[in-house]
């Protein structure tokens, strides 16, 4: 009877090239060694049937002759096949770089990433809100490495150096495992030349061999008026160096609180205190915002709690020259002690309107 490979990988004829890989994906996670919770001879023959599934189904021209006919010709094809086969994959991602040929590690939701190591470097500073809302320059000290100067990054004394009889200068070793079938292709970085194709001939003096010397380096970062928390700005060629290539500098602005003051988006919430008869008749006072002093007109007849908003004097809006709101709660304050002729005056205000005012009532 002829193998449905379709079935077998739980996709339709119609299914793309996308579909194919990463349904084959997906079962080999199910059935890995690693993670199967299924017998481990049933999770074998369903590993070697997807595998030939997948096999004939990745192959445009093996796929089309299945297709036309329902079977495909391998030869002896692979009999032997046990879990042996894979124990020395020590994860997911070895796995499946191997057996899709990949030249790095590979990602099960986006095909694969390129090899080589990531070079970018994130530092995280810590500012007040006060220095977001007026846009300060912050130096930031961080460790990097650099490209060694006197070798120019090739680690070789005077710059000379040879082609690496490992790789033979491309830079990368391919390996191929299995047999008929079912094989396996690996290209990964040359671990001898670290991929530069290069080896030298002397070590240079100054980086030892490496192409690159560890360093304290600053930055001038300015901080964007306005800018959200965990806002990144980027410095190009300030990351880490290896072989020759240099990655960037991510610096993370982490905003701190500050006492008294909440930011929401571009608005500010604040208090202030406002005695009895300012709340009662209305004022207009003087409030500090950061470095700032804010006129505030206090209606007649403002409520303990309630918040008056004042357009216009908020936070910044970054990259913008307007500004959110600002928004104040009026507290009104009650003094825990008073004089005679305080209280003289208070109890005949609530003799004058003991409804009103039923608080001031006896």
């Amino acid at each position: 009877m002829a193998k449905d490979y379709y079935s077998a990988l739980g996709v339709n004829k119609t299914a793309s090239q996308d579909d194919i890989k990463k349904a084959f994906r997906q079962l080999a996670m199910k059935y890995h060694p690693d993670s199967t919770k299924e017998d481990k001879k049933v999770a074998e023959e369903k590993f070697k049937e997807i595998s030939e599934a997948y096999e004939v189904l990745s192959d445009p021209e093996k796929r089309r002759m299945y297709d036309q006919t329902g079977s495909v010709d391998f030869g002896q094809g692979r009999s032997d096949f046990t879990w042996q086969d894979f124990s020395h994959f020590s994860d997911f991602d070895d796995l499946f770089s191997r057996f899709f040929g990949g030249g790095g590690t590979s990602d099960f939701f986006g095909g694969f990433r390129n090899q080589g190591p990531d070079l970018d470097l994130a530092v995280k500073v810590k500012v007040s809100l006060s220095d977001v809302f007026y846009g300060e320059t912050k130096t930031v000290k961080f460790r990097r490495n650099k490209i060694c100067e006197e070798c120019n990054g090739t680690g070789a004394k005077n710059g000379k150096v040879a082609t690496c009889r490992t790789c033979g200068g491309s830079g990368q070793q391919r390996y191929v495992q299995g047999q008929g079938f079912f094989k396996m292709v690996s290209v990964v970085t040359c671990k001898t030349c670290g991929g530069t194709g290069k080896i030298p001939l002397e070590q240079c003096p100054v980086c030892k061999g490496s192409g690159t010397l560890t360093i304290t380096d600053t930055v001038d970062v300015n901080i964007p008026r306005g800018a959200p928390d965990n806002v990144k700005i980027r410095f190009r060629g300030h990351g880490q160096s290896q072989n020759g290539r240099t990655g960037d500098l991510y610096v993370i602005i982490s905003i701190t609180e500050e006492p008294g003051i909440t930011r929401r988006n571009n608005d500010l919430y604040v208090q202030q205190e406002v005695s009895f008869p300012e709340a009662t008749l209305g004022t207009e006072l003087e409030m500090n915002l950061f470095r700032e002093k804010v006129t505030l007109k206090v209606p007649p007849g403002t409520q303990p709690g309630e918040s008056l908003r004042v357009k216009g004097l908020g936070f910044p809006i970054m990259n913008s020259n307007s500004r959110g709101d600002l928004h104040v709660r009026i507290m009104v304050s009650v003094p825990k002690k008073l004089s005679a002729r305080e209280k003289e005056l208070i109890a005949e205000l609530g003799q004058m309107s003991p409804k009103k005012h039923s608080w001031f009532s006896k």
